[in-house]
């Protein structure tokens, strides 16, 4: 092959060979003036320059060309966020093919890789977990963010993303699975961690967290999935990897390094008797450092003790020899702290995730052993101590957890008589219990770290089926928590799981069987299946009244949630009917200060708002939220949710200045004590919008819903019905600066609106009154026209005569006739319309004054000046003082444009 040239050789050449070329032109010049022409002098200076020239020209050549910098990898700009990544094992040893495997994977930062176990070696013990962390720990370097997810329960992976989301600085949805979209969507994207490695430990099979599982999008994002998991189905989704047992020689420097004085003959024979299984090593290792044992008598206690497990019942689906391993270190246990061995058999009762050791603390009702290690602080250190050192379990002092690994769960619990195991699972629900009841209101976000460490244990510790009522109030309690956090799938699936179980132990009518039940309705509703939740809220309303009565609080709550689903199916007068009736039977169960009696009021007050019926819907939220001052304090969550309520309702009434006073007061409460927007602190985003497009701040209003759609869709999703409520709030925004964005957005938001709700609900009808006023604004009079005819003969069956969107879709037809031409019948039906709001919403209401600047120019165009000019003298007297807030009727006067009605449906 011929080499290249490089240009800056020669380059280099040329200039230094000029140099005698320099030289000899200035010799031959001087040579000339002095003495005339000398040709041999002549000659002998080219030839210096010929000489010169290849001289340079051969050095250049001969010198090697600098070699570019060799590119460097790119790094990460710092060290990267590390989630909940389990430190490294200090005597991991081996494994270097597989890490050399992981490393080689297809694209190296993309796709999911699975690290599944040999089938001989069933469920765990093989060192998968042990693996990943190495991994994660090796090449740390390399990624922005390497987190940990805990996958074998739906809500501690949720959990889990919830923690990823927060590192990102992402917005948590009252909708925890809009979160988790929300976060895969930013890995996807690279935004703020383009290199990123996400590990999920011991998932179950592909198709339980699949859809959980994050995509990179090179080169925006170079990010990979790392899956341990027990089920080799995974080899279906992605690229697989067998971890087997260690190689014997890798077994024995494993002994080796644990026990330094282990000779390799023993080492040798117990890797063989432990079947080279990693964890079963690990526990023989600490073992014998911690008694000072030596092997052959180990391996004796070793094959006694397989027999005897053998004949007692031992758990099919793990190695003889790992649970021959674990009795063995449980006997020595047992020798040295018998407390431990009691607080371990506890744990064993509980899930395999961390556990919160202040638990322990409250132990009021749990067998004598328990109490007595529970009650005192330091022999619970010491029993801790005892466990740690065996390998028994994971402590981690830094959270204050400890962790039996699932393996070790089983062999504790295999070795437990049938009346010690019921006496135990007795004791692990008790503490549970305690710790629900400590952590305080599960409605308040203050106390959601605290139920968050209770969830995981629930169904390992039986208390789904548990008939007990302290327990079955426990879980009730978690419900609350879930569902408030906005985790409604796992609130719908433990809800489903406790009522399937309790029905069949108590029946239907149980009264915490309805409860469960509720809860399941409840959050089938948040999912969007109303059908279910109509049902089953049907079901729990007939058992609960005839078993129960009307007014006990069961019946009481489920009767509040059937008014929420008659207002999300637009029937808002029956939904009214429901609330005014459940509202006088709380205030004789509760009292009319009692939470329950307040949260009814709140729900009868949005009844009255969708009626129209605002200044009573501002008497009660001032009630509720003056109670809930008094009783809750100002910043409680429930608190601010009543304060919001008041300032939407003066909004509606036309005080715009007033109501944004209040949603500053508001927000800078919630950021002020860091509390994440749900559905009771959502309002406060969109109220925000509504009132900047009222006092006439059209960009500030644009800019801050643009952004808040955008919110709105990733946190609650495109079909939400808040969402699709903030996507009209955005076009009506947009409609003054943006009117071809406003209307784009208008259509396709009202076509969102037919296929989730139909032609006929109250939001597709305010839908299409506001495309109609969008279409108005960009000259398409005759597309406004049409949609204004298909509302005409609906919007007064549905709202009524005198409703203010009665009012607003009166108003635009009015428009949409004087634009065509028909003046008489425009300037009648805007002058029953102004009217009718003067009679209903008062003569100052910015909307009156807009339908009253509408109709002074209907009648202007009719030819009848004269009475525009009365009209207009009038509204301009009322103008013309101190204003609350809209500018529009005063610019459209002057201006002589269309002052335009568009619709804000309320939140449901």
């Amino acid at each position: 092959m011929v080499e290249a040239r490089d240009p800056r050789r020669i380059r280099t050449a040329l200039l230094v060979g000029t140099v005698p070329v320099v030289v000899a032109a200035g010799g031959w010049l001087t040579n000339v003036l002095t003495s005339g022409w000398n040709p041999w002098l002549f000659a002998a200076l080219a030839g210096v320059v010929v000489a010169s020239s290849a001289l340079s020209i051969a050095v250049e050549r001969g010198r090697p060309s600098p070699a570019a910098p060799p590119r460097r990898p790119e790094q990460p700009a710092g060290p990267p966020v590390w989630l909940d990544v389990p430190p490294r094992s200090r005597h991991f040893t081996g494994r270097e093919e597989l890490l050399a495997l992981l490393d080689r994977r297809p694209g190296e930062s993309q796709g999911v890789t699975a690290l599944v176990p040999h089938a001989l070696y069933g469920l765990g013990g093989v060192g998968k977990t042990h693996l990943a962390i190495e991994y994660a720990h090796r090449h740390q370097n390399r990624f922005d963010l390497v987190a940990w997810i805990p996958a074998e329960q739906p809500a501690s992976l949720r959990t889990a993303y919830l923690r990823i989301a927060e590192a990102m600085g992402l917005p948590e949805s009252e909708d925890t699975e809009r979160t988790l979209d929300l976060v895969r969507d930013a890995l996807r994207r690279g935004v703020p961690f383009r290199r990123w490695l996400i590990i999920f430990d011991n998932a179950e099979e592909p198709s339980s967290i699949q859809r959980h599982l994050p995509e990179a999008a090179p080169p925006h994002s170079t990010g990979r999935v790392l899956i341990t998991s027990r089920d080799r189905g995974w080899s279906s989704v992605g690229d697989t990897i067998e971890v087997e047992v260690l190689e014997r020689d890798e077994s024995v420097a494993l002994l080796r390094r644990r026990n330094p004085g282990v000779s390799e003959a023993d080492a040798e024979q117990l890797a063989g008797q432990l079947g080279d299984l990693p964890l079963a090593l690990e526990q023989a290792s600490a073992w014998i450092d911690a008694s000072g044992t030596a092997v052959p008598q180990y391996l004796g206690l070793l094959s006694a003790r397989t027999r005897d497990l053998l004949d007692a019942n031992r758990p099919t689906d793990y190695p003889m020899s790992v649970a021959a391993t674990w009795g063995v270190a449980l006997d020595r246990l047992a020798t040295t702290d018998s407390a431990a061995v009691a607080l371990l058999e506890l744990t064993a009762f509980l899930g395999p995730e961390p556990i919160d050791r202040r638990i322990f603390r409250l132990s009021d009702d749990v067998p004598a052993m328990l109490k007595a290690v529970l009650d005192d602080p330091l022999r619970l250190d010491q029993a801790l101590t005892h466990i740690g050192k065996l390998s028994l379990a994971k402590l981690d002092p830094v959270r204050g957890t400890i962790q039996l690994h699932r393996l070790v769960q089983a062999v504790v619990r295999a070795r437990v008589g049938a009346e010690r195991r019921e006496e135990l699972r007795l004791a692990a629900q008790t503490l549970l219990a305690a710790a629900g009841e400590a952590a305080g209101d599960a409605a308040d976000p203050e106390s959601w770290s605290a139920h968050a460490g209770i969830t995981p244990h629930l169904r390992s510790a039986g208390c789904l089926g548990s008939g007990d009522r302290r327990i079955q109030e426990l879980v009730l309690r978690q419900l609350t928590y879930l569902f408030n956090r906005g985790d409604a799938e796992s609130c719908r699936d433990f809800a489903e799981e406790a009522w399937r179980q309790w029905a069949a132990k108590s029946g239907p009518s149980d009264v915490n069987t309805l409860y469960a039940a509720f809860w399941v309705a409840s959050a089938a509703r948040d999912l969007g299946d109303v059908p279910l939740s109509k049902v089953l809220l049907e079901e729990v309303l007939g058992r609960s009244r005839r078993a129960l009565g009307n007014g006990h609080p069961v019946t009481l709550r489920a009767a509040n949630s059937y008014g929420a689903n008659l207002r999300l199916a637009g029937d808002y007068r029956r939904a009214y009917q429901s609330d005014l009736l459940n509202l006088e039977r709380c205030r004789a169960t509760y009292g009319p200060d009692g939470f329950w009696t307040s949260a009814v009021s709140n729900n009868l007050a949005i009844d009255l708002r969708f009626l129209g019926r605002f200044r009573e819907a501002l008497a009660l939220n001032e009630e509720a939220f003056a109670l809930r001052r008094r009783t809750l304090g100002p910043d409680h969550v429930m608190t601010l949710f009543s304060q919001m309520a008041c300032a939407t309702d003066l909004y509606y009434l036309g005080l715009y200045r007033r109501s944004l006073a209040i949603v500053d007061s508001v927000q800078s409460r919630i950021e002020q004590h860091g509390l994440t927007p749900n559905r009771y602190l959502s309002p406060p985003l969109r109220a925000r919008a509504l009132i900047l497009t009222g006092i006439g701040e059209h960009e500030r209003a644009a800019v801050v819903s643009r952004q808040l759609l955008d919110r709105y869709r990733t946190v609650f999703g495109p079909g939400h019905p808040d969402t699709l409520a903030m996507a009209m709030t955005t076009a009506n925004a947009l409609r003054a600066g943006y009117p071809r964005e406003s209307l784009a957005l208008a259509r396709t938001t009202v076509e969102h609106h037919r296929r989730m709700y139909g032609p006929d609900h109250p939001a597709t009808i305010a839908a299409l009154v506001n495309t109609a006023v969008a279409e108005r604004s960009n000259d398409e009079h005759a597309a406004a026209a049409r949609h204004d005819e298909q509302t005409a003969p609906l919007v007064a069956g549905v709202f009524g005569d005198d409703h203010w969107v009665t009012l607003c879709a009166a108003a635009g037809r009015g428009i949409d006739l004087s634009i065509a031409g028909e003046h008489v019948a425009s300037c009648r039906l805007l002058r029953q319309t102004y009217d009718t709001s003067v009679a209903v919403r008062g003569a100052d209401h910015p909307y009156t004054l807009r339908v009253g600047a509408d109709l002074a120019k209907a009648l202007r165009r009719a030819g009848r000046p004269q009475e525009a000019r009365a009209l207009r003298t009038d509204l301009e007297t009322r103008l013309s003082g101190e204003r609350d807030g809209d500018p529009t009727p005063m610019a459209a006067l002057h201006r002589r444009e269309w002052a335009e009605c568009p619709v804000e449906l309320p939140l449901c």
